[in-house]
Formats: structure tokens, sequence, C-alpha cells
């Protein structure tokens, strides 16, 4: 059994490799293009990716691989409707920083609703002067808009109501019997953009959400509100995004995630003072990487023991 690792943020490989059949032929590398994915995977039986860009030319000349294990919450990577029809299973390791993300879009809330970032830069610069940064509003009493209602946006709900927030939802997908043991009332998508004062993106990348939040999107926010993204970068028109910004429409934002990424330090983004940006991080604990390093793995594992139970399949095997 021949196994490729295609990629891998933390350059390291020791959690899969205990976690992987002991037997296997396992491929370390760091592949980004798809014309090297296709030479090193030709004969792979098993894939475990994070950002390789597994598409239709690429699975079409993977003819012995029978599962893909994304090590992440999100398959974007992979071209599913292609692995569905040629028969290749997609797993990946869902909610493994759910903890990690809600924190860290409860961090990113409150570092701008509280000026924090502000503060600690004027402060470096020498400036002691509470009236030299935006005028801040209590949050207790806020509205806050969620885009999604999963396991990570559940937490935020939590969180956000020990701070007194007023927490409502979007999610077309999920019964609103769920949303209500949460305290969370779920409204329609304009509703979320009229009546929030903070609006804190959720969604997942797919071809229906690409670009999802843009300019007219943007116009709907009546109420300027903080926009927060930890999802994806693409669900957002960044261009439009910052005209936002600038225009006022959205009074700031706090993103770690970009349209591009590594970032382009060249994007305007970086130029508005009323933006606070962290590097793709809200995933990130020790904790976490082990965990995700280790599920993914082991789905791989159990996939070729043909015990399918703690595996969780975005695209069935056959």
């Amino acid at each position: 059994m021949k196994i490729v690792i295609t990629d891998c943020s933390w350059n390291c490989y020791e959690e899969e490799m205990q976690n992987l059949p002991k037997d296997a032929e396992i491929v370390c590398a760091q592949i980004c293009s798809e014309d090297e994915l296709i030479k090193v995977c030709m004969d792979a039986d098993a894939i475990l990716s994070e950002y390789a860009p597994l598409s239709r030319k690429v699975l079409e000349q993977l003819k012995n691989v029978k599962i893909i294990s994304n090590t992440a919450i999100g398959v974007d990577n992979i071209d599913t409707a292609a692995a569905r029809e040629m028969g290749i299973a997609v797993a990946n390791v869902p909610n493994y920083c759910a903890y990690e993300v809600a924190d860290h879009a409860m961090a990113l809330m409150l570092a701008s609703m509280r000026n924090i970032v502000v503060f600690e830069r004027k402060v470096r610069q020498g400036i002691w002067d509470i009236n030299d940064a935006p005028q801040m509003q209590r949050i207790a009493g806020q509205k806050l808009g969620l885009l999604g209602f999963g396991r990570i946006p559940q937490m935020v709900s939590e969180r956000a109501k020990g701070f007194g927030m007023e927490v409502k939802a979007y999610d077309p997908y999920l019964p609103k019997e769920v949303a209500a043991k949460f305290g969370v009332e779920l409204v329609p998508f304009d509703d979320i953009l009229t009546d929030s004062d903070v609006i804190s993106c959720h969604l997942p990348l797919m071809p229906s959400t690409q670009g999802i939040i843009n300019k007219e999107v943007f116009g709907k926010m009546i109420r300027k509100p903080l926009f927060i993204n930890t999802s994806r970068g693409k669900v957002v028109n960044e261009a439009d995004m910052i005209q936002a910004i600038k225009s006022g429409q959205i009074k700031a934002a706090a993103l770690d995630v970009l349209e591009d990424e590594p970032a382009n330090f060249d994007s305007e983004i970086f130029q508005l003072e009323n933006v606070i940006i962290t590097p793709h991080a809200g995933f990130y604990s020790t904790t976490a990487l082990q965990e995700v390093r280790s599920r993914s793995a082991l789905n791989v594992t159990k996939f070729f023991e043909n015990d399918y139970t703690n595996i969780n399949f975005i695209v069935k095997p056959i």
C-alpha cells in the first residue's frame, strides 16, 4: 500500500506516521501544483492532503486512489463531484478546532469593539489618550448576527451571550429546533444584514458561497456593523469589503482569513486603520493540531480496515 501526504503546513510527519498503517509505503511531500500531484500520486492507494489542488484533472489520472483524507474541516481543495464519479471516498476532520475558532472569533470581536489593537498601537507611539481612537459602545445589549450556525458559531453564540449580546443566526440547512436549544432565533439572510451591530461569518466555501459577501450584501448592512470573518477568505469579495470599510458602510473588520493566502501585502486592506488581521491562526493550538493530524491519518487506517464508524465521509465509499 502506498500513501502520499501531499502537503502539510507544519512540515513534520511524526503524528501521521504513528497513525497510518505500519506496513504502508508513506511518501511525504510539499506539493502545490497539479502536474506534480499527478506525478507523485499516480500509483497511490490513499492521499492525505491539506491544501493540495486535487482537481478533476488530477483525479482522472489517479487510477489506484481509494480515499482522500483532508487534514482540515473544509474540502474546497478537492473536486468532490469528480471524486464521487470516480468512486474515490473523501473524508475530513470536522470540529477538531471548534473551541479554538470560536475563541478566536470572540477575541477578534472583543479586540475590535474595545479598541484593543488601536490603543496598543497608539501607546507604542507614545500616545496615552483614550480619545485618540474610535468611540466605543457597551458590548452588552448589542446584536450579533451569525452567518451559519454549525458547531463553531453555536459555540460563538454561547460566548457572546456571556457578554450580554443578543444573538440571531442564518442557516438554511439547520432546523429551528436545534438553534432554539442555544437560545438563538434563525432568521433570513437579509435580516442578519439589516439588524446586526456585529456580523460574524461562518459560511463554508463552496461554489454557491464564493464571493457571496459582496457589494450588494455590504450595502444592506444599515447599522454599519463590525464584520468578522473566521471561515474562508473567498466567501468575501475583498475589493467590495475594502470599499465598504472606506465608505463607512461597515465600521470595521476583524479578519483571520483573506481572499489570497499567503497574504498579498500590497493589498489596500493592510492600509486601513480600522481593520484587524491575523494570519489564518484561528484553528491553531497544539491540542487541535495534534487532533487534526491523528484523526486524518486514522481516517485512512480505519478505511482500509473497513471500520467506518468514526470516519466523516464527504464522499462515501462505494
